[in-house]
C-alpha cells in the first residue's frame, strides 16, 4: 500500500474508512457489481460546532433535544464529564446536527454557523452570553451515519472483501444500531480477533 510516508507492506488489511471512500478505493480492483452493491447504502452528514467557553454552560453533561424548532439533536458539555483541568480551564461544549450534505447549513463556514447557532443557544440557556466564547471550531463529516430504511440489513456488506486479505469494518456494519463509535469499535475488535486467529 502506498502511503504519504512511503510503501507499507502488510499481509492483511482492515479498512475502517467510511463505506463510500472504501468503495472508491477498491473500485479499480473489483467487479462493478460489488461497488454497485456498496452504492445502495446511503449516508447522512453531520456538523458539530465546538465551543470553548470561559465558564460552564450548564451542570448537565448530555442533553438530547427533541424540540423540532431547535436545530441541534444534542448539546454536550464535555467538561461536565471530563475535568476542566484537562482543557487548561476551558469549558468544552458540542452542538451536533445530522443533515444532508446538500443542506445550506452544511455549506456554512465556522463563523456563519456560529452566528446561526447563537440565538438558539441563548434561547435554551438564557444566561448565555457570546462573550463567554474564547474560541470555536466547526467539524463536518460527509458520511456520519447510514440512512436506515426498509430491508436495510440486506445492504450491509460482508466483512470479507473480494480482494484477498482485505477486510472491512465500518459504521455501515453496526446494524441494528444506527450510529455509535463504541459499536464500530466493537465490530473492529471482532475482526481483529478473527484475523489474529488466522495469522
Amino acid at each position: 500500500m502506498e502511503t504519504p510516508g512511503g510503501m507499507l507492506r502488510a499481509s492483511s488489511v482492515i479498512a475502517t474508512v467510511p463505506l463510500p471512500i472504501y468503495r472508491d478505493l477498491v473500485r479499480p480492483h473489483v467487479k462493478q457489481d460489488y461497488t454497485d452493491a456498496l452504492d445502495r447504502m446511503k449516508f447522512i452528514g453531520n456538523v458539530c460546532l465546538t465551543l470553548e467557553l470561559d465558564r460552564s454552560l450548564s451542570d448537565t453533561y448530555w442533553i438530547n433535544v427533541v424540540d423540532p424548532e431547535f436545530p441541534f439533536v444534542g448539546v454536550i458539555e464535555h467538561t461536565n464529564f471530563e475535568p476542566v483541568s484537562s482543557y487548561s480551564g476551558r469549558h468544552i461544549v458540542y452542538l451536533s446536527k445530522y443533515l444532508p450534505t446538500s443542506d445550506a447549513l452544511y455549506r456554512m463556514n465556522a463563523q456563519e454557523f456560529l452566528d446561526y447557532a447563537t440565538p438558539y443557544i441563548q434561547r435554551m440557556f438564557p444566561n448565555f452570553d457570546s462573550k463567554w466564547i474564547t474560541d470555536f471550531h466547526l467539524y463536518k463529516a460527509d458520511y456520519s451515519q447510514p440512512v436506515v430504511g426498509k430491508h436495510h440489513s440486506a445492504l450491509i456488506p460482508s466483512t470479507e472483501s473480494p480482494i484477498g486479505n482485505l477486510w472491512l469494518s465500518t459504521m455501515a456494519q453496526i446494524y441494528p444500531e444506527d450510529r455509535g463509535t463504541n459499536y464500530a469499535i466493537r465490530e473492529g475488535r471482532k475482526i481483529g480477533r478473527a484475523l489474529a486467529g488466522k495469522l
